[in-house]
């Protein structure tokens, strides 16, 4: 097992404070000090670890979004079916959320444009090539709707991050994954043509 030194746990500190921040105030109004604050590291740390609030962000950004690829292509992509990436899909966003939710909602809501030098969330952007890789399946093999691709991925989409959404606001109080079947059914039988 690989030991982690005080300046690489100082380090992790910064970070996963940062996320959280990110996430529950806005990339904008998360300032310096109150990752100074929220952390109990020195400015002089931060800087140390992190040349800028922007290059924060953006080491956030990309281990979000490699994480959500590697996810995506263990839970998703080996599955045959348009239904069963479907599931799968469900699947993955839920579980994830249910263990990590902070970075599910990084990815969803709090990834400054400005600074990761694009206008997108994972949404529109990692996601919605992924979500379509699933519509071009499903409709390839005559299971989805025959209609416009980028419709049918919204309607993957939308219902996952409003339940996830409940989910951050306590709306929804018990695990995700024990909506996973549901869930999947009703986004299938929208798709199903």
């Amino acid at each position: 097992m690989k030991k982690t030194t005080p300046d690489t746990e100082i380090k992790n500190k910064i970070y996963n404070v940062a996320r959280k921040l990110f996430v529950e105030k806005g990339y904008h109004r998360a300032s310096i000090p109150d990752l100074v604050r929220a952390s109990g590291v020195s400015i002089g740390a931060i800087y140390h670890h992190f040349p800028s609030k922007e290059e924060l962000a953006r080491t956030i950004h990309e281990d979000a979004v490699n994480l959500f690829l590697n996810k995506y292509d263990c839970y998703v992509r080996p599955r045959q079916s348009g239904r069963e990436k479907v599931r799968y899909f469900v699947k993955m966003m839920f579980e994830w959320a249910d263990t990590d939710l902070i970075t599910v909602n990084y990815l969803l809501h709090a990834r400054p444009p400005e600074v990761l030098n694009c206008n997108f969330t994972i949404c529109t952007a990692e996601g919605l090539e992924a979500v379509k890789e699933i519509i071009s399946c499903g409709q390839a093999c005559g299971e989805f709707k025959p209609v416009n691709p980028i419709l049918l991925a919204a309607m993957v989409s939308g219902p996952i991050m409003r339940m996830i959404e409940l989910k951050t606001d306590g709306v929804i109080t018990e695990p995700l994954s024990n909506l996973i079947d549901e869930t999947a059914e009703l986004i299938f039988s929208a798709l199903r043509a």
